[in-house]
C-alpha cells in the first residue's frame, strides 16, 4: 500500500478574510475527484467498514449526494457513479463518521447545523489525512468541503485532537488488513454514467440518517 510518512502537525500564522483587503474571494465549491485510486486502499476501507459491523453498497444516489451512513440499518452507501478516487475518499469519510462515533456524540446531527458541521468537519478532515497519507490528493474536494462547514478556525482547532486520533487509528487498521483484505464486496469502478437518473426513493428517511456527503 503506498504510504507517506506522517510526522505530525505544526502551528502556522494565518489571517481571517476579514483582516485582509482586496477583491471578494470566489465561492470555491468542492470538486469531485477524478481518476483512479489504489485498489488496496479501497479494499482496506471495505474491510474496516465490514469489521465495524456495517455492510457497504454501491447504489444510485440523488443528484449531488456522494454517500451516506445509516447507523440504525448498519449501512454505508457510496454512489455508484463516482470515479474510483472520489469513491475511495467518500468511503474514508463515511468510515470517519463511524470511527469518531458521530451517531453517539452528535444525536442532533439531523436537526442542528452546529452538530452536523462538527461531524462533517471531523469526517472530511479524517478522510483528507488518511487518503493524503496513502498517496492520493483529495485537496480539490476536501478543502472547500471543510471550509464550507467550519464557520471559523476555532471549529477546526476544537476537533483536531479527535481527527488526528481517528485518522491514526484508521491508518493502523489499514496496515493490519492490507495484506489479507480480499477483493470482495462492492466494486471500486464507476458502474453508471455520471448523469444517470437518480430516483429519490433511494434516499433513506432523514430520521435514520447520520451523514450525507454532498
Amino acid at each position: 500500500m503506498p504510504r507517506r510518512e506522517l510526522q505530525g502537525f505544526r502551528v502556522v500564522h494565518v489571517f481571517d478574510v476579514t483582516q485582509t483587503d482586496g477583491a471578494p474571494l470566489p465561492d470555491v465549491q468542492p470538486q469531485l475527484l477524478a481518476g483512479q485510486a489504489p485498489r488496496e486502499v479501497w479494499d482496506g476501507l471495505v474491510a474496516l467498514t465490514t469489521s465495524a459491523g456495517y455492510r457497504l453498497e454501491r447504489r444510485t444516489c440523488p443528484t449531488g449526494v456522494n454517500g451516506w451512513t445509516a447507523p440504525e440499518d448498519g449501512l454505508v452507501v457510496v454512489a455508484d457513479d463516482l470515479e474510483p478516487a472520489q469513491a475511495t475518499k467518500t468511503l474514508a469519510h463515511e468510515l470517519g463518521h463511524i470511527r469518531a462515533n458521530h451517531a453517539g456524540r452528535f444525536p442532533d446531527y439531523g436537526i442542528d447545523r452546529t452538530c452536523r458541521g462538527a461531524a462533517e468537519v471531523e469526517a472530511e478532515s479524517i478522510a483528507y489525512i488518511v487518503t493524503s497519507h496513502l498517496g492520493m490528493d483529495p485537496t480539490a474536494y476536501s478543502v472547500p468541503y471543510i471550509a464550507g462547514w467550519a464557520d471559523d478556525l476555532d471549529v477546526l482547532r476544537h476537533h483536531m485532537s479527535t481527527v488526528v486520533t481517528v485518522a491514526q487509528g484508521l491508518l493502523e487498521g489499514l496496515d493490519q488488513v492490507s495484506e489479507r483484505a480480499p477483493r470482495t464486496g462492492p466494486s471500486l469502478e464507476r458502474t453508471v454514467p455520471v448523469n444517470a437518473p437518480t430516483p429519490a426513493q433511494h434516499m433513506p428517511a432523514p430520521i435514520a440518517l447520520l451523514q450525507v456527503e454532498k
